[in-house]
């Protein structure tokens, strides 16, 4: 079977102030301390807002601006947190 997923195109000329669903594969978020460190990287960061953090088996996805993406990067990097993928999920 093949695997296939759904994404959109992110635009990053983007600059409506419309949030969009970004989906940030983490590697190793099974592992309960990664997992943690994330969420109170999250909940403490001002770019993101709490309502908008859902967390997923393999990543966690955002609701955030398309600007938004390299500085949740950068906070991802500088906290040691691995991504492996950064997705724009499909919705229809």
């Amino acid at each position: 079977m093949n695997n296939i997923l759904l994404i959109n195109r992110i635009n990053p000329k983007d600059y409506t102030g419309n949030k969009v669903k970004v989906f940030f594969l983490i590697g190793e978020i099974n592992n309960a301390s990664i997992k943690q460190n994330l969420m109170d990287l999250l909940d403490d960061s001002r770019v993101v807002d709490k309502s908008e953090i859902v967390y997923k088996y393999n990543g966690v996805e955002l609701g955030i601006l398309v600007q938004s993406i390299p500085i949740i990067l950068k906070l991802l990097a500088d906290s040691n947190i691995s991504v492996y993928g950064v997705y724009a999920i499909y919705n229809p």
